[in-house]
């Protein structure tokens, strides 16, 4: 009889995040999961959301199934921003094994450029095309069920229990089918913007009073009673961009105390997501035989900087938090650096696996200490399923099974694993690790000894620097992952951008980003002339992606412009609905401070969250949204009134506010 599959895969936690990993926040339902089955020590991830996904979903390096950065198409095989036609999901080979495949949550491979998980294996799925939301009213919280969008559920939900509710409900569905299940679960949190319940951070305000210094010893004390860490673990020293604790004022140890509650609130939040899961397997009968996998997608997430986000308030859909590095430091101990990053802090994740039919009861509690990788997963649930990996223009698997590793048998890996991500990079090869930062020297590091990389022996052991490094020169070659640097574009004509400074364009027309205009630290103005006609959503204009951009649209009646950094989305909208024609000024300073003028009269400004740089890689549409889309509109894109004139002019035309 075939076992059930599940893939549980959470959002920017870092590696002792959870308690069975070292961490003071209660995760019960996961911890009984570890009791009952075996946990990595050394398993890893590529370091980023995207890259995690496409190398977890099929089984190849990130970069061969075209995910090698974002979801922005750059030009280039690596770094196409969308899973490729070369490349096969664990859906679509379980499916043809006979099981029945769910998918949950956030997808973020691509399905801006058009691929979505009811077209790539998935039989069901209630799936956000990427993630950064818990609650109805965000605007990114655009959901599919079965591929429909914006369906009707219940007015009030919170992600990570939506996620479950639904999942459970497609198991039934196999049940009912007499099909085995495979389930991708794939949780938001706990990823910024950081949202829970109040109850949820209620309970963890006050227990992080002690600090990020005192906590992360607890950590590795901790790690050590558990087993998980060797005696001679030490901790990497705190950077010098993030403050010992002692030195803060109390209501800056207040703020971050809230900050890393809430943060906790949402892990805690998620175990107990588990806890129904696995309640409803066990209720079904269908807990013994099915095999549950659990794992992060990067390590903790500095992001933020030292000192994180608090906007708004963590409990509502328009704040905005993130725990940033200071706390990051902590999720990641005992390691060094955070997602982004692949030294250790920015690579390990946890990995659980449960399997009461599978794996013997001698190894329940045991720690696993053969690496593993994301790549892996593929091979193991073909191995586990009795699936066929397909051949022919497919590219083989790079991973190995896992099975062995359940039963305490050496794993059949014959090459080292390797990470390539922002120009950060890595090889590991047995005890060996060669890891480096863009642009700077291969550092050399014993794992077995040092794993969290405090003594550098590249200066000592060139030899086996050098080594390793071809090894990773031709991964590199073969693995689509040249040129490097590629995660920023293709080289040559597809960088020239516009040189124009007034552009006058009509309904429907679309400019490509070399085409488009070039706003990036620029300020620039948007005058639209329109008649609402009978509309009361979609799109004016938009300018860019789910990464940079702006878009003028209606939502709900109202004229709202939207201008979306680095830092977040900054908006300016009317108060009040907008019917008939009008003209409608949009005035952007270098600065990123905004203005929204209606029929000459100014009805919105805001400060902004700074410029918008670089040029985002979407170009412009005008009466929708049709490329990477700025937003997850409410009702749609398309504008149904009509467009007179629209213009936009850059630089030299409004001063800072």
């Amino acid at each position: 009889m075939k076992p059930n599959i599940i893939v549980i895969l959470v959002d920017d936690m870092g590696f002792a995040d959870i308690g069975c990993y070292g961490s003071e926040i209660p995760t019960p339902n996961l911890d009984a999961l570890a009791k009952n089955g075996v946990r990595f020590r050394q398993f890893y991830n590529t370091a980023r959301c995207c890259p995690t996904r496409a190398a977890l979903l099929t089984g190849l390096y990130s970069h061969q199934a075209g995910v090698g950065h974002m979801v922005e198409d750059k030009g280039l095989p690596g770094y196409s921003g969308r899973l490729n036609d070369q490349c096969v999901t664990l859906a679509e080979v379980l499916k043809p094994a006979g099981y029945f495949t769910i998918m949950c949550g956030k997808w973020h491979v691509g399905q801006n450029l058009g691929v979505v998980p009811w077209e790539r294996g998935f039989e069901r799925s209630l799936n956000a095309a990427a993630g950064g939301f818990y609650q109805p009213g965000d605007e990114r919280a655009k959901l599919f069920l079965n591929g429909k969008a914006n369906p009707e559920l219940s007015k009030s939900w919170y992600s990570t229990d939506l996620w479950t509710e639904y999942g459970i409900k497609f198991i039934d569905e196999a049940r009912t089918a007499k099909k085995p299940f495979f389930l991708y679960l794939a949780h938001n949190a706990p990823h910024f913007p950081l949202q829970a319940p109040a109850e949820d951070i209620a309970r963890f305000r006050g227990k992080y009073r002690a600090g990020w210094d005192k906590l992360r010893e607890d950590r590795l004390a901790k790690q050590k009673q558990l087993g998980l860490a060797e005696r001679d673990w030490k901790l990497a020293p705190r950077p010098e961009a993030i403050k010992a604790w002692e030195s803060l004022s109390e209501t800056e140890k207040d703020r971050f105390d809230h900050m890393m509650a809430t943060y906790a609130a949402c892990v805690w939040h998620m175990d107990k997501a588990v806890g129904t899961l696995v309640a409803a397997l066990k209720e079904r009968g269908e807990l013994e035989n099915t095999l549950i996998l659990f794992m992060s997608d990067n390590g903790g997430n500095a992001e933020g900087g030292p000192n994180g986000t608090t906007k708004g308030e963590p409990t509502q859909p328009d704040s905005n938090w993130f725990s940033g590095q200071s706390w990051a430091w902590l999720q990641n101990t005992p390691f060094r650096e955070y997602k982004h990053y692949t030294h250790e802090g920015g690579i390990s994740t946890p990995l659980i696996a449960h399997w009461p039919s599978g794996i013997p009861r001698s190894r329940n509690g045991a720690w696993e200490s053969q690496p593993g990788h994301l790549i892996d997963i593929m091979a193991t649930v073909v191995d586990v399923g009795g699936a066929t990996y397909p051949g022919g223009k497919i590219k083989p698997k790079e991973g190995v099974s896992l099975r062995p590793a359940f039963l305490g048998k050496p794993l059949a890996r014959t090459q080292p694993l390797f990470w390539e991500h922002e120009g950060n990079r890595a090889v590991r090869d047995g005890r060996w690790k060669a890891v480096a930062k863009e642009n700077q020297p291969w550092e050399l590091y014993d794992i077995e000894r040092d794993r969290s990389e405090l003594k550098n022996l590249a200066a000592s052991d060139t030899g086996r620097v050098t080594a390793l490094a071809a090894k990773w020169d031709a991964w590199a070659a073969r693995a689509s992952v040249l040129p490097l640097g590629g995660w920023r574009g293709k080289k040559g004509a597809a960088e020239k951008t516009s040189t124009k400074t007034r552009f006058v364009l009509k309904a429907g027309e679309h400019l490509d980003k070399a085409d488009a205009p070039a706003i990036a630290n620029r300020a620039f103005t948007i005058t639209a002339s329109f008649d609402t006609k009978t509309a009361t959503e979609g799109v004016l204009v938009a300018q860019g992606g789910s990464a940079l951009g702006y878009s003028l649209f209606l939502e709900d009646g109202k004229l709202v412009f939207a201008f979306r950094t680095k830092a977040g989305v900054a908006r300016v909208a009317t108060t009040e609905i907008v019917t008939g024609s009008h003209t409608a000024l949009v005035a952007v300073a270098k600065n990123g401070a905004l203005r929204l003028s209606v029929d000459g009269k100014l009805v919105s400004k805001a400060a902004g969250n700074g410029p918008l740089a670089p040029l985002p890689t979407d170009g412009l549409d005008v009466g929708t949204d049709a490329g990477g889309q700025v937003l997850a509109y409410k009702n749609g894109e398309k504008f149904g009134g009509t467009i007179a004139s629209l213009v936009i002019e850059i630089e030299g035309i409004i001063e800072p506010l």
